[in-house]
């Protein structure tokens, strides 16, 4: 068992400041009856079973269905002291990058009223980021908790594969899907871990490196996110860490996420079939057209799809072979307003831990000049080091 386990969640009374801030935010969609008591208040997505609670993935045709017991993850939070404060807003399906949910509503980012707080995560990281709880689970396919821990500024740590177990977990891609943390501190994120997880995994491990860093030029990122890496690097180097440029030239962005959002449309479609198919109004028009879309295309272009997928995966590991870890963007910009197309390039960073297999963290990194949250992520095979280099460079002055 991890050595860290034995620690006691800390508690805090969260109660009031859901009842202040949530009808503004639309965080928490359903609220725990009996979320009290003198543990670490932790709130979980709505794609995570919670027993009692519905269990939708922020789907209505789903909105009926009550969870018989709580997932493997939220019954070891249980264990540990956790109270269970309530479910959180998500894109439906968990396929998106805004949470504005046509049956739910849209969840506002505390940082800037009007602007999203991300997804598809987007309420763990507004309940997160305005002390609506301590901490909250959130799901990552492809950067969906990474995304709101970026545009609310927090960290958002996606642990390796099968480190927090899925069961209870409503899919989007299961071999990506995991469960995720959002808290604002390191310490809140290795406190929550260490409750999910029968593996030890150690704190402020040596940092022999190398850090690499990614060489971002001619790629599309907001100026504030560009400066923010840079002075994430110089704050490794201050810190003693041995820091190099970290290239992967020739891969085509757009291509890969093309890629990966038809595996998600098609992993989507074969899911939700059977509910598609008896009650097809239980989902927007919107979700019904991807995946039809999706079920409709050719085998030879899903091929095409698997095939790059899996030689971005086999690249990508190939390159990070000298390194410890590697720092990159979040994020190529921060929050953005509702209203206009959101930015097609939200997951191009965050994809890459999903498909290659790795952990990554993301943590705040300064601001833009008007004050939105920009974000750098640690990518690396250990969560140890991901946590250990978020916690270096972000305490650095």
């Amino acid at each position: 068992m991890n050595e860290r386990s034995k620690e006691p969640l800390p508690a805090k009374d969260c109660g009031s400041t859901i009842a202040r801030l949530n009808p503004g935010l639309n965080a928490f969609v359903t609220l725990a009856a009996n979320a009290a008591g003198a543990g670490m208040p932790i709130g979980i997505k709505a794609n995570i079973a919670v027993a009692g609670l519905p269990h939708h993935a922020g789907i209505a045709a789903y909105r009926n269905i009550i969870a018989a017991r709580d997932a493997a993850c939220v019954a070891r939070l249980r264990t540990a002291g956790a109270i269970i404060l309530g479910l959180l807003n998500m894109d439906e399906a968990a396929f998106g990058g805004t949470t504005d949910n046509p049956h739910f509503g849209r969840t506002i980012n505390p940082r800037r009223a009007g602007f999203t707080a991300g997804g598809s995560s987007g309420g763990a990281g507004a309940a997160a980021a305005s002390g609506m709880c301590v901490a909250a689970l959130g799901t990552d396919t492809l950067g969906s908790v990474r995304i709101p821990a970026s545009y609310c500024g927090v960290i958002g740590h996606v642990p390796a594969p099968g480190l927090i177990p899925v069961d209870g977990v409503i899919p989007l891609v299961p071999q990506w899907d995991r469960v995720g943390i959002l808290a604002r501190d390191v310490d809140t994120i290795e406190t929550v871990l260490a409750q999910m997880t029968a593996e030890h995994v150690p704190r402020n491990i040596p940092m022999p490196g190398p850090i690499g860093v990614l060489d971002i030029a001619g790629l599309d990122i907001a100026p504030a996110v560009a400066a923010a890496l840079a002075r994430t690097a110089e704050a490794a180097a201050r810190a003693g860490l041995r820091v190099e440029p970290f290239a992967w030239p020739g891969h085509d962005y757009q291509a890969i996420r093309h890629a990966a959002l038809l595996l998600l449309e098609l992993e989507a479609s074969r899911i939700h079939a059977a509910a598609l198919a008896s009650n097809p109004e239980g989902f927007s028009p919107h979700l019904r057209q991807l995946l039809a879309w999706a079920a409709a295309q050719p085998a030879q272009r899903r091929e095409t799809a698997h095939a790059r997928l899996a030689a971005t995966r086999a690249a990508f590991l190939r390159a990070i072979v000298p390194y410890q870890a590697v720092l990159m963007p979040t994020t190529p910009q921060p929050a953005f307003a509702f209203g206009p197309p959101p930015p097609k390039n939200q997951a191009d960073f965050t994809m890459l831990a999903n498909i290659a297999g790795l952990a990554a963290t993301a943590f705040p990194a300064g601001l833009d000049d008007d004050g939105l949250p920009v974000s750098v992520q640690a990518i690396a095979a250990s969560d140890a080091v991901c946590l250990a280099l978020a916690r270096r460079v972000t305490c650095c002055p």
